[in-house]
């Protein structure tokens, strides 16, 4: 049985759109370079570092660590609130200091409204090709990409900063990894 938040359905569907996803976010780094606005980069953040929309729209000019390319993520966890510092790629970095010094921003990144960000990012979702998905649906798709490219449960789960194993091995069971080899010489 799959984790309550989890939708099985839903994840072998994205798993089948993994293209069409980053296809999206390719045409949306696009056309964000150009014009960064907060719809887009908003979208290409939450799409290409599989946080959360609340992690998203907590995030100021002063957790982007620019030398170290690293970015300070407030975890929003039930039990307690945490900070992760994760790396962050040089294209978000590009786009991230395009969008702030064009928009003039001083500390907060996006200063918009969860239900505003929600819609900015369902709409920019249809009109790159991915209608129908949800901001968190970009997370899922992240979390996909990332184990089919590692093939590597506690990476992943550490990424998503996930304590729950449960549903780092749904993921898993979606996309059909399995063990290749014995996973210890002794």
């Amino acid at each position: 049985m799959a984790p309550p938040s989890i939708n099985p359905q839903r994840l072998a569907k994205l798993q089948l759109q993994l293209r069409d996803y980053e296809s999206a976010m390719r045409r949306i780094y696009e056309d964000a370079v150009i014009t960064p606005t907060r719809p887009l980069v908003l979208t290409y953040t939450l799409g290409t570092t599989g946080r959360r929309i609340g992690e998203v729209l907590q995030l100021t000019t002063e957790d982007i660590m620019w030398q170290d390319k690293r970015i300070l993520w407030r975890i929003e966890k039930k039990k307690a609130p945490e900070v992760l510092s994760l790396p962050a790629s040089d294209r978000l970095l590009r786009l991230l200091d395009r969008y702030i010094r064009l928009n003039g921003v001083a500390y907060r990144l996006f200063d918009v409204s969860r239900q505003q960000a929600w819609l900015d990012v369902k709409r920019t979702l249809a009109r790159y090709g991915l209608a129908g998905w949800r901001p968190h649906d970009l997370r899922h798709a992240f979390a996909l990409k990332i184990l089919l490219d590692t093939r590597d449960i506690e990476k992943t789960r550490r990424w998503l900063a996930h304590s729950d194993y449960r549903l780092i091995l749904y993921y898993v069971k979606i996309v059909g990894l399995d063990f290749d080899r014995y996973p210890v010489e002794l």
